[in-house]
């Protein structure tokens, strides 16, 4: 039998592992195992290790610019279809962005202090499925939406932790310079349940976002995003108080397969 500091160390290097994984897919580019150490606070010699067994496992490769993620990764992408997020709102995100003319309409997720996308529907009229983003929260109309309803050392931790990946990026005549001061000027954005921000990461550009029930572990909103001039605040506010409505009727409903059996 094992024994539980054998357990222990066992569970230890598979979170090791995958925290070395998501750093070379959140990375864009190649990463030698010295940067990647460093980066985790490791020697080099536990990452070597860690990234030969993520390559004979084939989620890693090596080539002569560093590591990088292998062909292994696409096949977790196949269970995309087991989330309802994806799958339900699909027909009433391509009607929403239709009737939103202009705007970008993204259903996402506050998930461990970073925003991922389940469905964003362009002004293009391009539907894209599953979109891991690396975009800095406080310039994300969701992310800071979604943030506002946290207890607020919660929050403020996830601002945090978003200056240290990402830098405070945004539009700095508008954004606020601190934590602190962010979620205070969400608060007094945010009206009848809809948060609007206009400027904070371009000039001219407006976000904003509602908050949606999903029958999620971690809260879900709904938002726009694109050119200020398409729509006034109270505009804004309507559409997304009646889209909402619309995700939320699609998201009680059963599963496709579920219903045609």
């Amino acid at each position: 039998m094992r024994s539980g500091r054998q357990e222990g160390q066992r569970v230890e290097a598979l979170a090791r592992g995958l925290t070395v994984l998501r750093s070379l897919v959140d990375a864009g580019r190649p990463l030698s195992a010295t940067a990647i150490a460093r980066e985790m606070g490791l020697h080099q010699s536990s990452v070597s290790r860690l990234l030969a067994t993520l390559a004979d496992t084939g989620f890693v490769r090596k080539t002569a610019a560093g590591f990088t993620p292998d062909f292994g990764v696409l096949s977790l992408a196949s269970s995309i279809e087991q989330f309802p997020l994806i799958d339900r709102p699909r027909a009433a995100m391509q009607r929403i962005g239709e009737q939103a003319g202009g705007l970008n309409v993204s259903l996402g997720m506050l998930w461990r202090r970073q925003m991922i996308y389940f469905l964003r529907r362009l002004a293009s009229g391009e539907m894209i499925d599953f979109w891991w983003s690396n975009y800095p929260i406080q310039v994300s109309a969701p992310g800071m939406r979604l943030l506002l309803d946290q207890p607020e050392e919660h929050a403020l931790a996830t601002l945090r932790t978003s200056r240290t990946r990402h830098g405070w990026y945004g539009n700095h005549d508008v954004l606020p310079a601190t934590e602190d001061a962010v979620l205070a000027a969400a608060r007094e954005r945010t009206e009848h349940d809809v948060l609007v921000l206009r400027d904070w990461h371009k000039p001219g550009e407006m976000g904003a976002a509602i908050p949606i029930r999903a029958d999620e572990p971690y809260p879900v909103a709904l938002a726009l995003s694109g050119p200020g001039e398409i729509a006034d605040d109270a505009t804004v506010r309507i559409w997304l108080h009646d889209f909402r409505r619309e995700v939320e009727e699609t998201l009680q409903k059963p599963p496709r397969h579920a219903h045609d059996a």
